[in-house]
């Protein structure tokens, strides 16, 4: 999954009302965490948008624990933003001190997919943590999304540059009420950003650059006809039948709005899919074009 600047613009309204900083490092590394909390506790407490809680966890029980009270919380009103002050790696997920337990990356989805449901998917994950975008490869849309936003780096950050940048962008946060405004000011350079209407129409677009041409059609059709005629108990189909099996293949495996929005009902969590079938084959194109030019790079750099 490729991620940067979005390729079409997508506007969708979210609720947040409370930063939960869910901190878990080893007493060596409190330093610059708690330097954070203590700057920007103080936004809240002096009253505006948003409220402040830190949730200190070191196991993997602790950790799921807390995203469960905090779905239950939400059931209630809670918007949360949810700061994860930790470390992780793109194989093991989150580390959680002092115990070392890993917390994996798709059982993190998985709790914070309940979370997110709760909320009615208004629910922000930002990672101060290496490679916290390596999160986003775990999604289906089979499954709703753990999350409407997420802010997180693609690569090893160092601690330093999160200190430097985290409270500014909460001052930010609390002076506008606009995380993408305050994202843009003050993380953009270092950290990455995604919304769950992006993540949704790039599985579409993929799949059609994947699975989209005339030739993998016919292929996967001709399988799948296979085995819907050896359901039905036909061994030898008749010209008729093939005839009626690939017309109703062809109908069904060509993506149109009421796929993509069968599918919004599930992953978007009840919100409707911000791209339509038309942006999705946009972006099914700039896809193509992309790989094409990177075979062709390929291609040329074999030559040499």
């Amino acid at each position: 999954m490729e991620y940067g600047k979005p390729i079409i613009d997508i506007v969708d309204k979210f609720e947040v009302n409370t930063i939960v900083w869910l901190r878990s490092l080893p007493e060596d590394e409190l330093g610059p965490s708690r330097r954070m909390v203590e700057d920007i506790e103080p936004l809240a407490e002096r009253g505006g948008t948003f409220q402040f809680e830190e949730i200190v966890v070191s196991s993997t029980a602790e950790m799921l624990a807390a995203l469960a009270t905090l779905a239950s919380r939400c059931r209630d009103g809670l918007r949360p933003i949810l700061h994860f002050d930790c470390h992780g790696s793109e194989e093991s997920g989150l580390l959680l001190a002092p115990s070392g337990d890993r917390l994996g990356w798709a059982e993190l989805t998985s709790a914070l997919r309940a979370v997110n449901v709760a909320a009615e998917n208004n629910v922000c994950c930002i990672f101060g943590v290496c490679f916290g975008m390596y999160l986003s490869t775990e999604l289906s849309v089979t499954e709703p999304s753990p999350y409407f936003l997420t802010i997180a780096p693609e690569r090893e950050i160092s601690v330093g540059e999160l200190e430097a940048r985290f409270p500014s962008f909460y001052e930010r946060l609390f002076e506008t009420g606009n995380i993408t405004q305050a994202y843009g000011e003050r993380l953009a350079e270092v950290l990455s950003i995604f919304q769950c209407h992006e993540i949704f129409g790039k599985v579409f677009a993929t799949y059609i650059v994947n699975h989209g041409s005339n030739a993998a059609l016919s292929e996967r059709r001709e399988k799948l006809i296979t085995k819907l005629l050896e359901r039905r108990g036909i061994s030898e189909a008749t010209p008729d039948q093939l005839r009626r099996a690939r017309a109703q293949m062809k109908v069904g495996l060509k993506l149109n709005q009421g796929i993509l929005d069968r599918y919004a009902s599930i992953f978007l969590i009840g919100r409707k899919a911000v791209l339509g079938i038309e942006d999705v084959e946009k972006l099914a194109e700039v896809y193509r074009r992309r790989r094409d030019a990177r075979a062709a790079a390929s291609t040329r750099s074999g030559r040499s």
